[in-house]
């Protein structure tokens, strides 16, 4: 009986001892999360592969992210999906200061979506905010294919633009039927306070009524641009200034165009690089709040019949005034 109680005991004890060791191991391979430092400025995409030897993200913190994914400011998700259950710390960027820190958490496997997250340093770290900043994501159907893309860029201040891209595609057969495609390009501004947390910059808004058409080319493709071109953007504007549109030629920073009227001041800023990452020129007839056309770049006239039907007005060109 006595080595019966003598071998019980012994068990229990080195149950007990193991039991023990591995929850401790467990708090400390949580306090202790080896995590590689990003650099600053860096941008992020959904482009990678997590293996399993990224730090995976403790589930008591995983489990907060779930607050926080769907509570951000800006252009939301086009295409809904379920969150990860399993996420890793992809890296960390450099601390400007001692009460947080900020991670990069992506969802383990083919990347998918990634999230900045500050998180305090304590003892018990939380999370104080999770902000969407990659998401890559497509869905083919019968007769669309629907995508959305995320990317993001941060500076040495902690700005972080994010630039999002929302399209779905409808395969057209008949020449004549109507194109219902969807292609929405939007940048969204945060930063990042001393408090951890995320802020989000609103833009400018602009409720001045306009028309205008907007001459582009990509210089960085097309090259220098001829005679041709110069003499195109002063015939439209002669044509169209006293009906009161507006024109821009622009061949640059395409997603911040700035619409200004005759006395120069802007009264609207759009991003058209939804056009332009398609056509390397051309123009565009736009309405404030409608749908904008695009017009393949051609001689003046060529671009002024055009957009008579789409400002349902008539637009005399030197031609027809000859």
């Amino acid at each position: 009986m006595k080595s019966f109680c003598k071998t019980y005991f012994l068990f229990c004890g080195l149950l007990f001892f193991v039991c023990h060791s591995c929850f401790n191991g467990k708090e400390d391979d949580r306090k202790t999360l080896t995590i590689n430092e990003q650099d600053l400025p860096c941008r992020i995409k959904c482009n990678n592969t997590l293996g399993d030897s990224a730090s995976i993200l403790p589930l008591d913190i995983a489990n907060q992210l779930y607050k926080h994914t769907n509570r951000f400011e800006g252009e939301p998700f086009h295409i809904a999906t379920k969150l990860p259950e399993t996420w890793v710390i992809e890296c960390k960027l450099p601390p400007f200061s001692p009460d947080f820190d900020v991670w990069i958490v992506s969802n383990l496997g083919e990347s998918m979506l990634k999230l900045l997250v500050t998180i305090t340093t304590a003892e018990n770290p939380t999370v104080i905010q999770a902000l969407p900043i990659a998401y890559n994501i497509a869905i083919e159907k019968t007769n669309y294919i629907e995508s959305e893309f995320w990317a993001a860029e941060i500076d040495n201040t902690y700005h972080i633009v994010v630039s999002k891209k929302y399209e779905k595609l409808y395969s057209i057969i008949e020449e004549d039927a109507e194109n219902k495609s969807i292609s929405i390009a939007k940048q969204d501004n945060y930063t990042i306070e001393l408090d951890g947390k995320i802020t989000y910059q609103k833009p400018e808004s602009f409720e001045v009524d306009y028309r205008a058409i907007v001459q582009f080319a990509d210089t960085s493709l097309v090259g220098t641009l001829n005679e041709d071109w110069v003499l195109n953007s002063i015939e439209i504007q002669e044509q169209i200034e006293s009906l009161g549109i507006l024109f821009v030629t622009v061949t640059s920073a395409f997603d911040k165009v700035e619409i200004k009227n005759y006395h120069g001041e802007i009264v609207d800023i759009v991003d058209i690089s939804n056009f332009t990452n398609k056509h390397n020129m051309g123009y565009l007839a736009m309405k404030k709040g409608e749908k904008t056309l695009f017009i393949p770049y051609a001689a003046a006239d060529k671009c002024l019949l055009k957009a008579e039907d789409y400002f349902q007005l008539e637009i005399r060109t030197k031609n027809e005034e000859e």
